[in-house]
């Protein structure tokens, strides 16, 4: 799913900004981030749609015409909720242009946000330090780097919440948990930064990927969970990441059709869950692709239950 994707700063990058100035701050780590929204559509190569749809029924977050921006503010009369929110003291920022926007529809985005964190490993979001929880449609459905998530809830349903979030802390485990720091660059850069060589994310990307542009030359189809993870190794992480822990039966089964998406299982299974695998009800027809996987049907109890 659609994304505001920042890049792996490598090692040897912090350690001369720290030489240089003494100190550093998150500005300063983050200034060569790149933009990836999650309902951004390839212009020079039209995205694959696996289903019988056209593009606008099988991908629905195909983006309207521009909106004159809104200007979002702080909701300082739900602060006291914020405070309280998730037992990691992530810090919360909830913004808003909708005066009327009451305290419940915060609560139960936040409810959301924090069952969600609570089914999977702490271990693989540690570096989630901060997110932002907007509820104006104008803004993506979501942004992620390595230690930020920036979340819509509003005009959104519960299901595609968790989803979407899901989709973002894959990013989070990409960028922020799985981290080399070689001095030497691997072949794929995520913004303006070259991803060092070590990186254990690397292992995932050249399953399908010659760089973070260019695939494989037998790359196929068949390959992927969905359409947006064929528009770049980061989103292809990302796109498995959600379809390993929201459809583990339907990745287990479609993994047997291309031997390329079972390794990509196997590396989520060994190198991201240490062994541990998830259920779900089958909810897509073998052999078919969705172009978006954060659209696809879940138990958002039976994942909730594991927390």
């Amino acid at each position: 799913m659609p994304t505001l994707k920042f890049s792996k700063i490598a090692f040897v990058l912090l350690v001369c900004a720290a030489v240089a100035i003494g100190t550093h701050t998150a500005l300063g780590f983050f200034a060569e981030e790149k933009l990836y929204p999650v309902e951004n559509v390839p212009t020079l190569e039209l995205p694959i749609i696996f289903a019988s749809e056209p593009p606008q029924a099988a991908n629905r977050f195909i983006p309207d015409l521009p909106k004159v921006p809104t200007v979002e503010r702080p909701l300082t009369d739900v602060e006291n909720l914020a405070a309280k929110f998730d037992a990691r003291n992530l810090k919360i920022d909830l913004l808003a242009n909708t005066p009327e926007l009451s305290a419940a529809e915060v609560e139960t985005c936040k409810s959301l946000v924090e069952s969600t964190l609570t089914a999977l490993p702490q271990n693989l979001t540690s570096s989630l330090d901060s997110m932002k929880l907007f509820f104006a449609k104008h803004n993506p459905r979501g942004l992620a780097n390595s230690h930020l998530i920036e979340l819509r809830c509003g005009e959104l349903s519960d299901d595609e919440i968790v989803a979407v979030l899901v989709h973002e802390l894959g990013h989070i485990v990409d960028l922020g948990k799985l981290k080399g720091d070689s001095l030497a660059p691997s072949e794929f850069v995520d913004g303006k930064i070259p991803v060092p060589a070590d990186d254990p994310s690397v292992a995932f990307y050249q399953l399908s990927w010659r760089n973070e542009s260019q695939k494989n030359y037998l790359a196929d189809r068949k390959d992927f969970v969905s359409g947006y993870a064929m528009t770049d190794p980061f989103e292809d992480f990302s796109e498995s990441f959600n379809f390993y822990v929201l459809h583990g039966s339907d990745f287990r089964a479609i993994k047997s059709e291309s031997p390329t998406l079972a390794a990509k299982y196997d590396f989520l299974k060994r190198k991201v869950f240490a062994g541990v695998e998830f259920e779900s009800k089958r909810a897509t027809e073998t052999g078919k692709r969705v172009w978006d996987a954060t659209l696809v049907e879940f138990d958002r109890a039976e994942f909730f239950a594991r927390g």
